[in-house]
């Protein structure tokens, strides 16, 4: 057995994920994974694009100059105009949208060797009827990418999340009392099948159901919106 650290698992599964032809757009990742600047140098490299949570002290810079030497993710969203905050909806819930206070600046990270990597610097904070979270992210969309999809991407991780908690709850993910790494792996791949095949099924079922009122979105679990809006909803193509 060789010591591999939680950065450098997450490394080898994204190899190998390419290495099969899965498909996926993005990588997203917490605040454990995004103030690792090595993960990221290697994500960058692989040419992956990334979505995570950074802390308040990730550094950035503003111009590409060297003389810049950069500061903390915080000090540059506190200086931010008015202006530069948007409220943004991502998903429709069971309780209804989901949605937050935005802003974002495109600069530039400092990687592990001290040079320059642009991106965009997002920064998330609650509305005063508790909507949203106050968080900081990092991610490498273009520059033309609308906010909406920035958002919308930073939040796929939600998903993860809950198959997290859903397969513990109801699929007996944490109720495995072997001894052997190889027996974990068989009881956690048995889980994920059956997780899978549950989500599919579910999914079938919705498309013969027809009920009055506005389309559902695909993975929404109440009544969805327009087809318009719904069309740019998590993951609907996958």
């Amino acid at each position: 057995m060789v010591f591999k650290s939680k950065a450098e698992i997450a490394l080898d599964l994204i190899a190998d994920a390419n290495r099969l032809g899965v498909p996926h757009r993005a990588v997203v990742a917490d605040a454990e994974f995004g103030d690792n600047p090595h993960f990221l140098d290697s994500l960058e490299a692989m040419r992956e694009t990334y979505a995570v949570d950074v802390r308040r002290d990730f550094r950035v810079c503003l111009r590409r100059a060297a003389s810049d030497d950069g500061q903390r993710a915080e000090t540059v969203i506190a200086n931010l105009p008015a202006r530069a905050w948007r409220i943004v909806r991502w998903r429709e819930g069971s309780k209804g949208w989901l949605r937050g206070s935005f802003a974002a600046i495109r600069c530039w990270r400092l990687d592990s060797h001290g040079q320059r990597r642009i991106g965009w610097l997002v920064a998330e904070r609650q509305l005063p009827d508790g909507s949203g979270q106050n968080k900081l992210h990092w991610c490498t969309l273009p520059a033309s990418t609308p906010l909406a999809r920035i958002v919308e991407l930073l939040h796929r991780r939600a998903f993860i999340e809950l198959y997290h908690q859903e397969a513990k709850t109801l699929l007996g993910w944490d109720q495995y009392q072997g001894r052997l790494w190889q027996g974990f792996h068989r009881h956690t791949f048995l889980v994920m099948l059956a997780y899978s095949f549950l989500v599919c099924t579910e999914w079938r079922e919705r498309q013969q159901v027809r009920l009055p009122g506005r389309p559902r979105g695909v993975l929404s679990p109440s009544a969805g919106s327009t087809p318009q809006v719904a069309g740019l909803g998590a993951s609907q193509d996958r």
